[in-house]
């Protein structure tokens, strides 16, 4: 149950930090210091989410 509400957490926090992106209309992204293009911050989050939601519903699917 613990990792599961963990992974709902991560999954609401890739999801916010990808709409804001869409909200700020910058042209760069900051990950870990550096600076690197919108559309490649958003597609990296986009996995991490993608990543989250896959063991999410595995785990899920155990239970």
């Amino acid at each position: 149950m613990k990792r599961t509400t963990i992974a709902i957490i991560g999954m609401i926090i890739a999801f916010i930090t990808i709409v804001s992106t869409f909200i700020k209309d910058n042209d760069t992204g900051s990950l870990f210091g550096f600076e690197m293009d919108i559309w490649m911050y958003r597609l990296i989050w986009l996995a991490l989410f993608g990543v989250i939601l896959n063991g999410y519903l595995k785990e899920r699917k155990k239970i």
